[in-house]
């Protein structure tokens, strides 16, 4: 696509912004909610994304009441799409079972489930009620990035495989796990520009939901339920208005996964089942369910290799881009949409505060709006991913201090829950104001 296409879509601010262009790479569902925050300020924003057409991975994911807020915060439609498709849990408690132990029914620990106050819905719907929300023209397909030139005093280059360049202003990589943004950002020969591969495999299903209940009984069978083992955790919950189940089952495993850059890959069910093979019944009889050939997915995360910084110059990640993470914690999602709410409110409050005819004071006003985003999102999102990485290890009974010890994994996980759970959005709001303002005065002296 050339660049006078591009520019045939602008939004311009009411209260005199300088007019920025502002590319996000990935129309995944962070990319799309980052530019539903941006246009709802009055900037002008383009995504560009790979695939064909709207493609989301995975099942069913959820949020809790302070990432809706967030939601409220980034642009009330995302949170309008979200309640088309999502609702509230129905269970009292989150609990988790001992899925080995013979003889052992009562939950090995549970959380009240009005602490997070999740509501779940299915990705693809999300991201078919946010791609709705969205402009006319503000997305285009098939644009894969190759890479990127950020020169100072020049507008951002951005180069696509399919021979295509477009200028910009400022570059937001919400690309995913597999970030090309972010290995260029880092440097290719970075191990940071890799996410790294935990050591665990998901095999995934969607059962009807009767089945699912003859295998576990009603009570197990119509509520969110996670029984925890040795080298495996499996997770059911209902979604589509209760008549199908999201099933999981995580297994540890000592080998290496073969391709990074192919997640996805089919089985024979026979995998999952050898797993649990010394489970419980009701849980082998649940495996049982999975199809023939289940998808088998790789879990990578950024443990490992976490990224020092977000950003460098005019281009900084996002969402999964920046800071993926195992779903054990079940807030990697909701990290993306308290992030979008930080960057939308920071360009925002930069660019007010800037003079529009100024270009050297716009390339200041997102460097600052860039370099606080990082600042504040590094820490809470990257202590995210790692507890999330120890969730894991704690309910596959590979933590040797909590072991299989129900109590002990209620005491390490619970703080760390918390953590995920309480956040205070407009606290934080209020603090990325003011020090983005102290940058911008280091930058061009006019706050």
């Amino acid at each position: 696509m050339c660049l006078d296409c591009v520019h045939r879509h602008r939004w311009i601010s009411a209260n005199a912004q300088p007019v920025v262009d502002i590319a996000i790479i990935g129309g995944g569902i962070i990319g799309v909610i980052m530019a539903l925050g941006l246009a709802h300020r009055g900037m002008k924003v383009i995504i560009y994304e790979r695939a064909s057409k709207f493609t989301e991975t995975g099942a069913g994911f959820a949020f809790t009441s302070g990432s809706r807020e967030a939601m409220r915060i980034v642009n009330p439609k995302v949170l309008q799409a979200f309640l088309r498709v999502g609702a509230p849990s129905k269970d009292r408690f989150m609990r988790y079972f001992d899925g080995f132990t013979t003889g052992v029914d009562e939950p090995s620990w549970q959380f009240p489930a009005d602490r997070p106050g999740y509501y779940g819905c299915l990705r693809a719907a999300f991201l078919e009620e946010l791609g709705r929300e969205l402009p006319e023209g503000v997305i285009l397909f098939g644009k894969t990035l190759e890479s990127y030139e950020d020169r100072e005093g020049e507008k951002v280059v951005l180069q696509f495989t399919d021979g295509s360049i477009v200028e910009v202003d400022a570059v937001i990589g919400c690309d995913g796990i597999r970030s090309r943004t972010r290995q260029i950002m880092l440097g290719e020969n970075n191990p940071a520009a890799y996410p790294s591969f935990a050591n665990i495999v998901a095999y995934r299903a969607l059962l009807p939901i009767e089945s699912v209940v003859a295998a576990m009984g009603e009570d197990k069978g119509y509520s969110h339920c996670q029984h925890v083992g040795p080298g495996a955790y499996t997770v059911t919950y209902p979604v589509a208005n209760s008549t199908l189940t999201n099933t999981i089952v995580f297994c540890k495993t000592s080998e290496a996964w073969p391709d990074s850059s192919k997640l996805l890959e089919t089985c024979n069910r026979e995998n999952a089942q050898k797993a649990v093979q010394h489970w419980k019944a009701d849980i082998q009889a649940v495996v049982d369910l999975l199809p023939e050939k289940p998808n088998k997915w790789a879990i990578f995360d950024t443990a490992d290799h976490p990224a020092a910084s977000y950003t460098s110059g005019r281009v900084c990640i996002a969402g999964d881009a920046a800071h993926a993470s195992t779903p054990f914690l079940a807030s990697g999602a909701a990290m993306g949409v308290e992030g979008a709410a930080v960057l939308a409110t920071l360009l925002d409050t930069a660019l007010g505060r800037t003079e529009p005819a100024s270009q050297a004071a716009k390339d200041g006003a997102i460097i600052a709006a860039f370099e606080t985003f990082s600042n504040i999102r590094l820490r809470r999102s990257q202590r995210v991913v790692t507890d999330s990485r120890a969730v894991g290890d704690i309910c596959l009974w590979q933590n040797p201090e909590t072991g299989r010890d129900g109590g002990k994994c209620f005491a390490d996980i619970w703080p760390r829950c918390c953590h995920a759970w309480e956040f205070d959005i407009g606290d934080v709001l209020e603090r990325v104001r003011r020090e983005c303002d102290g940058l911008l005065k280091g930058y061009h002296g006019n706050v």
